[in-house]
């Protein structure tokens, strides 16, 4: 069963958790071509990308520097970093986030 849709995302993005242990939690995110998360950031936790379908667009606050990570790449992200994730190909993307280091949470700018 998929998760509910969080503000964090337009509708063109679908979070399904895998694992929610207390501290650390595995979710697979579709981003249908178009979606895109709000800017934000994390107090605490680190976020970890798995890409295993399509190419994800990763842009950072600090520079307006835009990364694209390729299909089966790995980025990570650190706490404090602000940044938004998108979709800007014709396919969906999916990745896997692994998020660890503390209470979890999602500071919405």
């Amino acid at each position: 069963m998929e998760d509910q849709d969080i503000p964090l995302a337009n509708s063109d993005v679908l979070y399904k958790s895998l694992i929610g242990e207390a501290d650390y939690s595995v979710t697979r995110t579709t981003v249908r071509p178009g979606g895109e998360t709000q800017w934000h950031h994390h107090t605490h936790i680190s976020d970890r990308f798995v890409v295993v379908r399509g190419v994800l667009t990763v842009e950072f606050r600090e520079g307006s520097e835009v990364r694209k990570v390729e299909v089966r790449d790995y980025y990570a992200l650190a706490p404090g970093v602000h940044h938004h994730v998108r979709n800007e190909t014709q396919t969906d993307v999916v990745y896997i986030n692994v998020q660890s280091g503390g209470e979890r949470d999602i500071v919405i700018e």
